[in-house]
C-alpha cells in the first residue's frame, strides 16, 4: 500500500496536466471547487507544515543567500522573461499583458508541494515563498507598470490576508503540532 502511495504522490505533475487537460475539456468538472481552493491549499500547507520544525526554519536563517536568489529570479528573470515573449512572439495586446501580468506574479503552494514531493528543502521554499507572496504587494504592480505601461489594481490586504491564511497561519500551525503533539504528526 505505501509504495502505491508513493507512487501517486510522486506522480504529482501527471496529475497536474491530466487535470489541467481534463479543465480545457470540461471546465465544469473543476469549478464546483473555487470556492474551496483557499481552505484546500491551506489543509496542504498545514500537512506540510506538520513535517518542518522550528529548527528547519532557524536552518534556512542561517543561509539567507538562497533566499535572496530565489527572490531575484521571482522578481528579475521571470518578469523579464515574460516580457521578452510576449515581444518575440509579437503577442495581441491582451495576451502580451496577461503573459507578463502571470511572470510578475509570486509563485505559490504549488511549488511547496513539489519540494515536498521531491524531498527537497520544504522550509527554504515555503520561507521563499512567504517572502515573494508578501512582497508581490508592492512588486507586482510595480513590474506590471514598468513592463506593461498601466498599473494594475492589486487588493493589497486581501493579498496579504490570502498569504496569511494560505501559507503563514497553516504552517504556523503544523509546526506547532509537530513540536507539542509529535506522537500524532508522525514526528
Amino acid at each position: 500500500m505505501n509504495r502505491l502511495l508513493a507512487l501517486a504522490t510522486n506522480a504529482f505533475p501527471v496529475w497536474v496536466v491530466i487535470g489541467g487537460a481534463l479543465a480545457l475539456v470540461e471546465p465544469r468538472w473543476f469549478t464546483w471547487f473555487a470556492p474551496y481552493i483557499v481552505p484546500g491549499l491551506a489543509v496542504i500547507m498545514l500537512g506540510m507544515g506538520v513535517t518542518l520544525g522550528v529548527e528547519d526554519f532557524r536552518r534556512v536563517a542561517k543561509m539567507p543567500r538562497p533566499v535572496a536568489l530565489g527572490f531575484a529570479a521571482q522578481y528579475a528573470i521571470m518578469p523579464l522573461m515574460g516580457w521578452s515573449v510576449a515581444h518575440m512572439m509579437n503577442l495581441d495586446t491582451p495576451f502580451a499583458v496577461g503573459l507578463i501580468l502571470v511572470s510578475c506574479c509570486p509563485g505559490g503552494t504549488a511549488s511547496n508541494v513539489v519540494t515536498f514531493i521531491a524531498r527537497a528543502n520544504v522550509a527554504l521554499s515555503v520561507a521563499m515563498t512567504a517572502c515573494s507572496t508578501f512582497t508581490a504587494v508592492f512588486m507586482t504592480p510595480l513590474l506590471t507598470t514598468w513592463l506593461v505601461g498601466t498599473r494594475v489594481e492589486v487588493d493589497a490586504i486581501g493579498l496579504f490576508w490570502s498569504t496569511f491564511q494560505v501559507v503563514i497561519l497553516p504552517v504556523a500551525a503544523g509546526v506547532a503540532i509537530n513540536r507539542f503533539f509529535p506522537a500524532r504528526s508522525g514526528g
